[in-house]
């Protein structure tokens, strides 16, 4: 194949795993202890890291509010945990081009007003992939997150009456976004505003209101995804040339 036939979303899919394999030890080597932190350590890595930094976090279990504000790819091993505390939003992602994979992202705040989140992802080209989602109002809020990729992640909401839920997966104002692969359960809505040439493929949406809710979305693609036990299986509002493929 040749390299440019590959899109960018996925060589930046390949960028994260050849960066996963590269931090594997050799056999009969030890991770030295600046290759691998805990998640207690996480805001001072950040701090100290240099754009385009790897951080590679096996385990732990930080509480309080994360942000991440220089473009860095953050692997976790062993599901380190990331705790809102029940309050505000747990990961703020504000500079372009951040990687975060294999992390627990739990307890966010409940106000809705607030938009209170499991990750926010507010700038573009940032990639949130194989990580879970626990106890948060809205799993994945994505505002002017164009070019964001979404993928592979377990996403379950607040147990809480279903009109007060958030959204497992809300994208806001954000252009060319991948949302592929995703097990989501229990939210609201997987709802999309403003935001041109969307995918979302391969993703199961289960026991929420509306499984996907599109509001001035024109020419996306959904395709192949399973919408189990929701009130409304699909529902698009003021949406052009929107192609739906082999959805259950």
């Amino acid at each position: 194949m040749k390299l440019s036939a590959v899109t960018p979303a996925a060589r930046r899919w390949l960028a994260i795993l050849l960066l996963m394999f590269l931090l594997r030890p050799l056999p009969g080597q030890a991770v030295t202890q600046e290759a691998m932190i805990r998640a207690e350590a996480l805001p001072q890595a950040i701090q100290d890291a240099q754009p385009g930094d790897v951080i590679a976090v096996a385990g732990g279990h930080y509480t309080g509010h994360l942000v991440v504000d220089k473009p860095l790819t953050l692997i976790g091993t062993d599901w380190p945990v990331l705790d809102g505390g029940n309050v505000g939003t747990v990961v703020d992602l504000t500079a372009p081009g951040i990687m975060i994979t294999g992390f627990l992202i739990k307890g966010s705040g409940q106000l809705l007003d607030q938009e209170n989140s499991g990750i926010a992802i507010q700038a573009a080209n940032i990639t949130v992939a194989n990580n879970r989602f626990e106890d948060t109002l809205f799993g994945i809020y994505a505002k002017n997150g164009h070019n964001a990729i979404i993928r592979n992640n377990v996403i379950s909401s607040k147990d809480l009456d279903l009109p007060r839920r958030g959204d497992p997966i809300r994208i806001w104002y954000s252009q060319d976004v991948l949302i592929e692969g995703n097990s989501i359960t229990r939210g609201r809505d997987v709802v999309l505003w403003y935001s041109e040439r969307v995918t979302v493929v391969d993703n199961e949406i289960s026991a929420g209101r509306y499984g996907l809710h599109f509001m001035y979305c024109d020419d996306a693609r959904i395709a192949h995804n399973r919408l189990l036990d929701n009130s409304v299986g699909a529902f698009m509002m003021y949406s052009r040339r929107v192609h739906l493929e082999n959805n259950t």
